[in-house]
């Protein structure tokens, strides 16, 4: 994931504790609730979105994590990692809405 979203020049941190992790689309450090909510989370729908429309069902928020266990076998391993160059690009040209 890291290599495809920095192949895209995408700001991003990728934290990991046993079988889950976080995908966070910032610069620097999450360590904190307050550090999450200053990510690019509207580049998490573009990247949702296109995983979504390649058959890879993600956490619908920015602020989820993700889980693998022993049901993502090879075939499912292998989706994901077809989908995210397209996903990564996707995130890429996001743009920021009036909001953010």
């Amino acid at each position: 994931m890291s290599h495809a979203l920095d192949r895209e020049g995408v700001p991003h941190r990728l934290q990991a504790a046993g079988n889950l992790f976080s995908i966070f689309f910032a610069d620097g450090p999450v360590a904190n609730y307050d550090q999450a909510r200053q990510q690019q989370a509207w580049r998490y729908a573009a990247f949702f979105h296109s995983m979504l429309d390649q058959g890879v069902y993600l956490p619908p928020s920015a602020f989820e994590a993700w889980f693998v266990s022993a049901a993502h076998d090879q075939e499912a391993i292998t989706r994901i990692l077809s989908a995210l160059p397209a996903a990564a690009a996707a995130a890429a040209a996001a743009a920021a809405g009036p909001a953010d």
